[in-house]
C-alpha cells in the first residue's frame, strides 16, 4: 500500500467521526448570479459579482487582445452588502476592449472564475463609432423569468454586441410578484419567493425583513442565464424609476402619497436605495453617496447624461403653478443638467431620463398628480399636476445656450415610440429641435401606444407601437462625409427590427 492510499484511508476513518461542516468548511465559494461591469470611461471601469458568503474577490483585467498589463484587485464580499463586491480598474487604455476574470477565495479555497468583457470609451477629442441598448420594465405585473426560456429578450440583445447598455429604470419590479402561472395562457414563472413590498402584510417599520424584500427581487431578475450572459459582454450604466422602490415614489416624501397612514416610508426608499447600489457596478459618489445622476463621455461624438427624477421629486400631487417652485430633478441636479449639456462639446447629447417628456403618466393623477413631466388634460382633476415648468425651464435655457443635437431616451410606459420637438422655447426666433426615443418594456405588461399625448411641446409622433416586448437600439457613425450620424430603431424580444421604427438622424 502507497503512502497516498493510506492517507486516503485515515481520511476517510476521521469523516466517519468528525461533524459534516469540518469538510463543508473547505468547499470553495462560489460566483452566483454572474459578473458584470459598468460605469465604464476611457480609463477606468467597475467589476462586480456576488459570492454564496462572505469571501474575498479577486478580479483581473487585461487587453483581450494580449497586449498590455494585466491588473489585479481584490475586494471584500459580506452579508451586509448582500454579499456583493466591485472593484474599480483604473488606468486603462481608451477605445480598448478588456477581458477580465473574477473568483472568490475562503479559509483557503479558491472558487471557479467567470469571465467577462468591456470596451473601454474612445478618448473625449477621439473619433469613433459607439453603439448602445437601452430599456427596462423587467419582471412585472406577473411577466417574469419563463420556465425553461428565462427572459428570453436578453440573447437578441447580446448578440448586437453593443457598446454598453442603458438600464432605464424598473428594472425590478419590488411592488410585484412572481407567481407560477403567468398573466397569460400557457406562460409559466419560476417562482419567485419573494413578496411585494406593497403588501399590507409586509410591516415597513421591520427594516431587514423590508431589505431582504429588495435583495430577493434582486436575486431573481439577476439569477436569469441569458441575463448574465448579456451582462458578461456588455457594460451597463443603471438607472432607477419608481418599481426599484414603490409606484410612482417620491424619495424626500415624508409618507407616500397612495398610503398616507402607511408607518415606515423613508424604510423602504432607503432599502430600496441601497440594495440599488449593492447589486449593481456603481461606485457612489465619493461627496454625495445617495447621487445617482452622472454624465459619461463616449468619445468626441456622444456624451451620456443619466437623470435622477425620483431622488429630489416635490409631491406629484402639488400644482405646478408659479408659486409652488415644484420641482423633479430638484435645484442642484437641474443647474447640473442646464450647464452640462451647455458646455457639452459632444456632437450628439443623450439623456437617458427615467420619466417621458410628453406622454402623462401616473396612478391615479386625479388624486394623486402627475408622475412624470407632462400634465395632461384628462380625466378631470389631473391636469396642472405635472412638472411642466421645471422642463420649459430647462428646455428655455438650451434653446437661449443654443444647444443642439438632444436625444432624450425613455422606457416606463410600456410601448414604444419616437417623437421630435421644435419651439422657440426662449422667443429669439430661432426653434430648438430635439428627439424623444422611448423603448420597452423588456417583459412587463405591454400596453397599446400613445393613449394620451400632452399637446403642450407640439411633439411630432415619428413612430408608435405598442403590445409588445421590446429594446431601443441606438448607434453613432461616420455617415460618409465625415459627419457623426445617428441612428436608432426598436427591436422586438426576437430581435427583429419593428416596421417604422428606423430613425436616421443628421447634426445640425
Amino acid at each position: 500500500m502507497n503512502r497516498l492510499s493510506r492517507t486516503l484511508i485515515c481520511t476517510g476513518a476521521l469523516a466517519a467521526v468528525l461533524p459534516a461542516v469540518a469538510v463543508v468548511a473547505q468547499t470553495p465559494p462560489a460566483i452566483v448570479d454572474g459578473v458584470a461591469a459598468g460605469e465604464v470611461t476611457s480609463t477606468s471601469a467597475v467589476v462586480w459579482a456576488r459570492s454564496d458568503r462572505a469571501a474575498t474577490m479577486r478580479a483581473l483585467a487585461a487587453p483581450a487582445a494580449g497586449a498590455g498589463a494585466t491588473i489585479e484587485l481584490t475586494a471584500s464580499s459580506s452579508a451586509d452588502g448582500h454579499l456583493a463586491a466591485q472593484a474599480v480598474f483604473t488606468g486603462l487604455s481608451p477605445a480598448t476592449r478588456y477581458r477580465y476574470e473574477i473568483w472568490f477565495e475562503a479559509d483557503g479555497a479558491r472558487g471557479a472564475s467567470e469571465t467577462g468583457t468591456f470596451r473601454t470609451a474612445p478618448a473625449a477629442d477621439a473619433s469613433g463609432a459607439v453603439s448602445l441598448i437601452w430599456g427596462g420594465d423587467l419582471a412585472g405585473q406577473g411577466y417574469c423569468r419563463q420556465v425553461g426560456v428565462g427572459f428570453p429578450i436578453f440573447e437578441p440583445m447580446r448578440a448586437l454586441d453593443a457598446d454598453f447598455f442603458v438600464a432605464n429604470g424598473d428594472m425590478i419590479y419590488a411592488d410585484s410578484v412572481c407567481p407560477a402561472r403567468g398573466p397569460l395562457p400557457g406562460w409559466e414563472n419560476v417562482p419567485g419567493e419573494f413578496l411585494s413590498i406593497a403588501d399590507p402584510a409586509v410591516d415597513w417599520n421591520e427594516t431587514d425583513t423590508v431589505e431582504e424584500i429588495y435583495a430577493a427581487h434582486w436575486r431573481y431578475n439577476r439569477a436569469d442565464p441569458g441575463f448574465q450572459a448579456f451582462l458578461r459582454s456588455t457594460p451597463m450604466y443603471i438607472q432607477w424609476d419608481d418599481h426599484e422602490v414603490i409606484n410612482d415614489f417620491g424619495a424626500a416624501w415624508p409618507v407616500l402619497a397612495a398610503a398616507p397612514d402607511r408607518a415606515g416610508y423613508p424604510n423602504i426608499v432607503a432599502a430600496g436605495r441601497k440594495t440599488f447600489f449593492d447589486f449593481h457596478p456603481f461606485t457612489r459618489h465619493p461627496d454625495e453617496a445617495d447621487r445617482i445622476y452622472r454624465a459619461v463621455r463616449w468619445g468626441r461624438d456622444v456624451e451620456l447624461f443619466i437623470l435622477d427624477a425620483r431622488s429630489y421629486r416635490s409631491e406629484n400631487r402639488a400644482a405646478d403653478d408659479p408659486d409652488a417652485g415644484k420641482t423633479m430633478l430638484g435645484a442642484a441636479q437641474l443647474a447640473w443638467l442646464k450647464d452640462a449639456l451647455a458646455s457639452s462639446t459632444a456632437t450628439w447629447k443623450v439623456v437617458s431620463s427615467d420619466v417621458p417628456l410628453a406622454i402623462p403618466t401616473g396612478s391615479r393623477p386625479e388624486a394623486l398628480g402627475r408622475d412624470a413631466f407632462a400634465g395632461g388634460s384628462s380625466p378631470p382633476g389631473a391636469a396642472g399636476t405635472g412638472f411642466e415648468r421645471e422642463l420649459f425651464d430647462l428646455l428655455e435655457h438650451l434653446d437661449a445656450e443654443a444647444v443642439a443635437n438632444i436625444v432624450f431616451i425613455a422606457t416606463d410606459v410600456h410601448f414604444a415610440a419616437q417623437f421630435r420637438y421644435e419651439q422657440d422655447f426662449d422667443g429669439d426666433g430661432e426653434p430648438l429641435l430635439f428627439h424623444e426615443l422611448v423603448s420597452g418594456p423588456l417583459s412587463a405588461v405591454r400596453r397599446a401606444a400613445l393613449p394620451e399625448l400632452d399637446p403642450t411641446l407640439h411633439p411630432v409622433v415619428l413612430y408608435a407601437e405598442g403590445d409588445i416586448f421590446n429594446f431601443g437600439t441606438l448607434r453613432i457613425e461616420d455617415g460618409g462625409t465625415g459627419v457623426p450620424r445617428l441612428s436608432t430603431d426598436i427591436r422586438d424580444e426576437t430581435g427583429r427590427i419593428r416596421p417604422g421604427s428606423v430613425l436616421e438622424l443628421r447634426p445640425e
